[in-house]
């Protein structure tokens, strides 16, 4: 049985991301925006503040999700816990 190479594996994801890198270059909007940039495009950095308070918006939500469903399970697992030692 053949093994993997990992060094090599990594070598040539790593080629193929920097082959492609010119392509994954952010918008104008993305980008942190210059004088001119909000000067001549005033919509754009908007929207992209906005889609970049959103995206925290969301990451707030699911980590405040997992938060209760992890406080509810060890609230659950020491109440069962402090009834087995009472019994």
């Amino acid at each position: 049985m053949r093994t993997l190479n990992i060094p090599a594996v990594v070598a040539l994801a790593l080629s193929f991301l920097l082959a492609n890198a010119p392509s994954a270059l952010a918008c104008v909007g993305c980008r942190e925006p210059g004088a001119g940039t909000i000067a001549h495009e005033p919509q754009t950095v908007a929207s992209g503040v906005a889609f970049s308070w959103s995206v925290l918006f969301m990451l707030v939500v699911v980590l405040s999700i997992i938060t209760g469903m992890t406080l509810f399970i060890w609230r659950s697992c020491v109440s069962i816990e402090r009834e087995r030692a009472a019994q």
